[in-house]
């Protein structure tokens, strides 16, 4: 009895040892993931933020609203494609390299990592100046089929992108290489002095332009896009000096590690061109979408209504730029997400870690509900007086913002999704999960904008991406078991209080605006800080009482509920 007694102790120690070690360790990867999610959001919305703020004085260049109408949507027709053709130069190799390097580095090969960073490095310049030379030579082509007043304009536009395409996949790869060892840092600063070079260089080409040459409008416009080579010179420059710097901290970790072979590190990059290609198609669903509204918008609404083609230009325009500009700022907090989740689960998923890939699954989701429906909820609030913040006043605008605002939460559950299955190694379902979303946005496109005219574009696409969603939401409970009820219902007491929290600022706006004009930009800004303000704090206020930041924000909660006084 004594000897049974002696070995139930010594296996419940054992047990609660191991407990506490799993804890520990599920503790410091979530610790990994949120650190990473800050900084990959950090950089994404600062560098968002700029590049949203600069259409205030840059409208202001352009002389008139009727003219900053017609250069937001050349902007954007020169946008869509290159976004297409950067994936194409890319390759899907950053997201690739990332998770190799995350695999490779949880194996101890951590030479194999660099060497494989390396050679893809000659391929990145390769397929940048292949991708270059075929934006540009296509830009006529591509500008005939956009809903551009003068094709002429738009393939000046478009041509005006294609020296970027040279620079951003080699940049892209090392934002992937430091994002394998879970450093974001380097692709955060990299982001925001990336569009501080390209906004500074786009609103003095503007005024060169506007002010003080011939005032012509696309010439203005190619300018702007240029400025996505300055902004990568810049970028580049910075992940350059981080590359010195970090390959000096390596170094103890690379010594340590196991040699690398050329068979291996061959290998190696054979997978990640077999991995390329779903990153690239997965990468690019948001833009595949953009590009049916470019192709599609035009001729549907010449059928369905009596707008004549400079109108249907400014319509594109406000949904495709406009609104778009605003929301990617929300989008872009489930991109950072993303970015931070990849290497984390891959390298458990290589170790075959099943109970830490649940918990970073149900992480993931409650701090995209978190973070995302609070934001996205508030700029719909908000939709009114921020558009006429950054854009000349239009009666439709606000509309399409708040339409694209409730989009963005689908569009930001995408990318979050897309990223879990893919470091799943689950791409081909993906793939065909994207293909079917697209398949039923292409179809729902007429119906919609007969239904609600301009805004349609954009239900289309959010039905198209509800229905990826759903497939691919469920794929990963298939694969994992991560414990959905509760997260569901983790998950609905987030929603529950960021719907309290858009009642309340609801309230705070309509009571604002019967004191505060919105119809100018600084009154407009007012009622924006104001909404925000009670927003923020109604939020924050319940998810401490409640005890639901907890999950997110773990021991810092408690300081927080010090400070609040709330009990």
């Amino acid at each position: 009895m004594v000897l049974l007694s002696f070995i139930h102790r010594e296996e419940s120690r054992l047990q609660m040892s191991t407990d506490r070690k799993i804890n520990e360790e599920n503790e410091t990867t979530n610790n990994k993931m949120v650190q990473g999610t800050f900084w990959m959001t950090f950089g994404s919305i600062f560098s968002r933020l700029i590049g949203a703020l600069y259409i205030i004085p840059w409208n202001a260049l352009m002389g008139s609203t009727d003219a900053a109408n017609t250069a937001n949507a050349l902007y954007s027709i020169g946008y869509t494609p290159y976004q297409l053709f950067l994936s194409i130069g890319i390759a899907g190799f950053p997201a690739a390299m990332s998770k190799q390097v995350a695999q490779y580095n949880a194996k101890n090969q951590y030479r194999t990592g660099i060497d494989i960073f390396k050679k893809s490095m000659f391929f990145m310049l390769l397929t940048g100046a292949v991708s270059a030379a075929l934006m540009y030579g296509l830009a006529p082509m591509i500008a005939e089929n956009s809903p551009a007043a003068s094709p002429e304009d738009g393939a000046l536009v478009i041509r005006a992108l294609a020296p970027a395409l040279l620079l951003v996949p080699g940049m892209s790869l090392m934002r992937g290489f430091f994002q394998g060892y879970q450093d974001m840092v380097p692709s955060a600063i990299s982001q925001v002095f990336e569009q501080i070079g390209r906004v500074v260089y786009l609103l003095g080409a503007t005024y060169i332009v506007m002010q003080l040459l011939d005032g012509n409008i696309a010439t203005a416009v190619a300018h702007s896009t240029f400025a996505a080579f300055v902004g990568a010179i810049v970028a580049t420059i910075i992940l350059l000096f981080y590359y010195k710097k970090k390959m000096a901290e390596y170094q103890p970790l690379i010594a340590n590690s196991e040699p690398s072979s050329n068979i291996q590190t061959t290998a190696a990059i054979k997978s990640m061109l077999q991995e390329s290609i779903p990153f690239i198609l997965i990468g690019s669903g948001i833009t595949f979408a953009k590009q049916i509204d470019q192709v599609t918008f035009k001729p549907m609404m010449q059928s369905l209504t009596n707008y004549t083609g400079k109108e249907i230009e400014d319509l594109f325009g406000l949904f495709s730029f406009n609104a778009d500009k605003l929301i990617m700022i929300i989008v872009s907090l489930a991109v950072g997400m993303a970015t931070a989740a990849v290497p984390l689960i891959a390298a458990e998923f290589m170790k075959g870690n099943l109970r830490m890939i649940q918990s970073q699954i149900r992480e993931i989701i409650q701090l995209f509900a978190f973070i995302m429906l609070p934001a996205a909820f508030g700029m719909m609030v908000v939709s009114e007086p921020i558009y006429n913040v950054f854009y000349p006043l239009h009666p439709v605008g606000p509309t399409l913002l708040a339409v694209s605002a409730l989009m963005s939460i689908v569009l930001g559950l995408f990318t979050v999704l897309g990223s879990i299955l893919q470091s799943l190694s689950r791409h081909k379902t993906m793939i065909s999960y994207l293909l079917v979303g697209l398949v039923v946005k292409a179809i729902m496109q007429y119906p919609m904008l007969a239904l609600f005219d301009t805004a349609g574009a954009l239900v289309a696409t959010t039905i198209g991406f509800i229905v990826t969603v759903l497939l691919s939401g469920w794929k990963i409970y298939h694969l994992t078991h991560f414990g959905l009820v509760d997260t569901l219902r983790k998950t609905g007491k987030i929603l529950a209080v960021a719907l309290v929290m858009t009642a309340c600022a609801f309230i705070a706006l309509k009571t604002s605006m019967l004191v505060i004009p919105i119809d100018r930009k600084l009154t407009a800004l007012v009622v924006v800080a104001i909404v925000a303000a009670v927003g923020g704090f109604v939020y924050l206020f319940l998810t401490l009482k409640l005890r639901i930041a907890d999950d997110i924000l773990g021991a810092k909660a408690n300081g927080l509920r010090r400070k609040m006084r709330i009990k």
